[in-house]
């Protein structure tokens, strides 16, 4: 924390050319490096390895896209005339421009250990902040490889730290020093957490979904199934922003579940280095959560489009039908490759169900 507070204050005075001329290094770096970084996001946290050198690869291009977008924006300044309310002449001018917060602490996700916290780094680095990376326990290895990357491209000593730990063991202390000017976090119930504890100072959160896609009777329902298996299954659901429920009127129901089922008995189940659509959740904690949702569905009466089955952490692909708002599956996310349907008899029914969510939506 102190090396970090100290290097800010001399990178703040660095040329905002300059700190994008080292993102840029850092971007081209980081693509250099693609294939051991994404054998590690397949190691680490079973991405399918197709997925997982696309993780990285566009990790690389937004970097350097926050680098132009930064010289762009951070370049500029905004001149205020002051005769906008009565009582005032335009005699007083105010010129104002954005100066760097300081220190920043990012906790980025298991689920994009590379890409969401690269969207974090690049945007401080850029706006003259210096940065303290608390990874996610899975997704360690991956990020640190990734830090490496900034490191190697010359960026001044102290102004990146990768700080890993548990988040049990070690959160509170990062997310309450006294050095810390921002908290960029992505996860899930922790950020109220954080909220809490962290005291007056800016708060920039991604706090998962239950996002819904709503479908009716006029839809193209064949784009539709492809769109919900692409949505709700791809790296095994586990995505904040993944389908998480599908709310469809009751006329067309029957044939949409048909079309999904249809679909899901096509996703390959297996090793992330195979590329199989559907791997193994994070970890243990995880598969038994999803595992509570999907047999309170089943004690609840939803109908089971295909047989549940699972080997460890390995969770093969379900379709829950005739699901009902009683049930836990309607409202928690799952964080896997369960996918709930719900039936409605009206487009306000549907968008009652999605604002009845304790969620923001995606």
């Amino acid at each position: 924390m102190e090396m970090a507070k100290s290097a800010q204050k001399s990178w703040a005075k660095t040329p905002l050319w300059k700190r994008a001329e080292l993102l840029h290094k850092a971007a081209a770096i980081l693509k250099d490096n693609k294939a051991p970084i994404a054998e590690s996001l397949v190691k680490e946290i079973a991405k399918p390895a197709k997925d997982s050198v696309t993780e990285v690869v566009r990790s690389g291009d937004l970097i350097s896209y926050c680098a132009e977008e930064g010289v762009r924006i951070l370049g500029e300044g905004k001149f205020l005339l002051s005769d906008s309310f009565p009582g005032n002449e335009r005699t007083k001018y105010c010129l104002t421009s954005k100066i760097p917060l300081g220190v920043v602490l990012a906790i980025p996700p298991f689920n994009y250990p590379v890409n969401l916290a690269v969207s974090k780094i690049a945007p401080a680095l850029i706006a003259g902040n210096s940065l303290v990376l608390k990874p996610p326990t899975q997704g360690a290895v991956s990020c640190l490889h990734m830090v490496h990357c900034f490191h190697l491209a010359g960026f001044p000593k102290g102004l990146i730290s990768c700080i890993t730990g548990k988040g049990s063991e070690i959160g509170d202390f990062l997310t309450m020093h006294p050095a810390v000017n921002c908290i960029s976090f992505t996860g899930g119930d922790t950020g109220i957490s954080i909220s809490k504890k962290a005291g007056m100072i800016p708060l920039q959160m991604e706090l998962g979904g239950k996002d819904a896609c709503i479908v009716l009777e006029d839809a193209d329902l064949d784009l539709v199934a492809s769109n919900i298996i692409k949505g709700g299954f791809s790296y095994s659901g586990q995505r904040c922003t993944a389908v998480k429920v599908v709310l469809v009127m009751e006329s067309v129901a029957d044939e949409l579940v048909e079309k999904v089922k249809a679909k899901v008995a096509k996703l390959t189940v297996g090793p992330p280095e195979e590329n199989c659509d559907i791997t193994a959740v994070v970890s243990e904690s995880s598969a038994n959560f999803i595992e509570g949702l999907v047999m309170d569905a089943k004690e609840k009466g939803a109908t089971f489009c295909q047989e549940y089955k699972r080997e460890g952490n390995l969770i093969w692909p379900l379709l829950l039908d005739n699901v009902r708002p009683d049930m836990r599956i309607a409202w928690e996310e799952p964080f896997g490759p369960v996918l709930p349907v719900l039936r409605i008899s009206s487009v306000d029914e549907g968008i009652n169900h999605c604002n009845a969510s304790n969620f923001g939506l995606q």
